[in-house]
C-alpha cells in the first residue's frame, strides 16, 4: 500500500495579505523598469537585481519600497502602498546596515543595487509624503528636502566611488550616476545661453569671495550640464547631467542654499530647470515646480524676476538653443 504523503503543518498562510502584496509589487516592478525606459545591459541589470534579491534581502526590501511609492504616486488615494514603502525601507536600512559596516566581495553587487534604489527612494518620498493627520496646510520645505536629498546621493556616491567602484557595471545609469565624466567647457556656451552671462553678472554684483566663487562655479557648471542635456535631447542618459551636477557642486553652494541665501536660491533655481530638461522621470518631475513656488516666495525687494528664466524652462515656454 502506497504511503500518503503528510504535508507539514505552516504556521502562516502561504499566500497572506502582506505576500500578495508584495507580489503585486513585484509584479509592476517588471511591468514599470527604472527608467521609464530602460533597454538593453540596463534592463537586463534590473533583472539581476531582483534575481539577487531573493538572496540578498535588504536589496529585495529595497526593490519593493520604490515598487510601492511609484504604485502610490499613481494614485494617491492608495495610502497603504506609502505604509508598504515605509516599511520595506526600514526594513531594507536594517538589513543592510551590517553588511556595509564589515564589507565582503560578494555583498558587493548587491549593495551597488542598493545604494542607487534607495537613493532614487530618498530623492522620490519627500514629495509623495502624505500631511500628518489633522494638517490641513503642512509646512513642506521643499528647498530643504531637495537639498537633504542631494546631499544623502553624494554620501551614496562617495561611497560607492570608494568602495563599490570595481562591480559598477555596463548598465548606463550605474555609470551615469557613480561614474559621470566631467563636462568639459564647451566654446561659445555664453552665446548659446546668454541667461549664464546675465547670471554671472548678478553674482559678482550681489556678493564677493568665497560665496561668489561657490555660487560662479554651480551657476557655469550648471549651465555646462543644461547644454549638455540640450545636445543629447533623447539620450535616455540625460540624468547623468543632473547627477553630474548635484555630485560635484561645491559643498560650500549647498550650505549657502541651505541658509536661504537670496543669490545662491536664485542659481539652484536654474537647477530646477535642469531637472525638468532630464526626461519625465516620476521620482524628478514633480521637483521643479515645487522648488521654483518656494524659492520666489523667499526672493524679496523685487527679484522675483531673477528666476524667470528657469521658470519659462520648467513651463515649457522658454525655447531653447537648437542642439550644437
Amino acid at each position: 500500500m502506497r504511503e500518503l504523503f503528510s504535508a507539514p503543518s505552516l504556521t502562516t498562510t502561504p499566500l497572506n495579505q502582506d505576500s500578495l502584496a508584495d507580489l503585486e509589487l513585484l509584479d509592476y516592478w517588471h511591468r514599470h523598469p527604472i527608467p521609464a525606459n530602460a533597454s538593453g545591459p540596463a534592463r537586463q541589470s534590473e533583472q539581476d537585481a531582483v534575481r539577487l534579491g531573493f538572496s540578498h534581502h535588504y536589496l529585495l526590501n529595497s526593490i519593493l519600497a520604490l515598487a510601492a511609492l511609484q504604485l502610490f504616486d499613481e494614485d494617491r488615494t492608495q495610502t497603504r502602498w506609502y505604509v508598504r514603502a515605509v516599511a520595506h525601507r526600514e526594513a531594507a536600512i536594517t538589513r543592510a546596515r551590517p553588511h556595509f559596516q564589515h564589507l565582503e566581495e560578494s555583498q558587493r553587487p548587491a549593495l551597488l543595487s542598493f545604494s542607487f534604489y534607495t537613493s532614487l527612494y530618498n530623492l522620490a518620498e519627500p514629495l509623495l509624503r502624505p500631511a500628518p493627520h489633522g494638517c490641513h496646510q503642512p509646512s513642506f520645505d521643499s528647498v530643504k528636502e531637495l537639498l537633504q536629498a542631494i546631499r544623502f546621493g553624494r554620501c551614496s556616491t562617495a561611497f560607492v566611488q570608494q568602495h563599490l567602484a570595481s562591480v559598477v557595471s555596463s548598465d548606463p545609469f550605474l555609470v551615469a550616476k557613480y561614474h559621470p565624466r566631467r563636462l568639459e567647457a564647451i566654446q561659445g556656451l555664453e552665446s548659446r545661453f546668454p541667461q549664464l552671462v546675465w547670471l554671472r553678472d548678478f553674482i559678482e554684483r550681489q556678493c564677493g569671495g568665497q560665496d561668489r566663487a561657490a555660487c560662479l562655479h554651480a551657476a557655469e557648471s550648471l549651465f555646462l550640464s543644461i547644454a549638455y542635456v540640450v545636445d543629447n535631447r533623447h539620450d535616455p542618459r540625460q540624468t547623468r547631467a543632473i547627477w553630474e551636477w548635484a555630485n560635484n557642486v561645491d559643498s560650500a553652494f549647498l550650505d549657502l542654499c541651505s541658509a536661504q541665501n537670496t543669490v545662491a536660491l536664485v542659481v539652484f533655481a536654474h537647477f530646477a530647470g535642469l531637472m525638468s530638461l532630464g526626461g519625465n522621470n516620476w521620482y524628478l518631475r514633480s521637483w521643479p515646480k515645487m522648488v521654483l513656488g518656494q524659492i520666489r516666495a523667499l526672493l524679496k525687494d523685487g527679484l522675483e524676476d531673477t528666476i524667470r528664466w528657469p521658470e519659462e524652462v520648467v513651463l515649457g515656454s522658454r525655447p531653447l538653443p537648437p542642439a550644437a
